[in-house]
């Protein structure tokens, strides 16, 4: 049996806003910038048939989720 690993797969995004009545800089429309790490941690297929042997899972479909 392999032992459990870990798998981190990073994302970026950007938003942006405006907070309706608000009377300082957030009253206009603004942006922000985002980074997001999304860990699993499993034991790798061990099926040598399996076409995603060794892995945990698949970054496609990590992307996905």
């Amino acid at each position: 049996m392999m032992s459990a690993i870990r798998i981190t797969k990073q994302f970026s995004f950007e938003t942006g806003h405006a907070l309706h009545g608000y009377d300082g800089k957030c009253k206009n429309i603004h942006g922000h910038s985002y980074k997001l790490a999304v860990t699993v941690i499993g034991n790798p297929i061990e099926d040598t048939t399996h076409p995603k042997y060794g892995m945990v899972i698949d970054f496609g479909d990590l992307k996905k989720l």
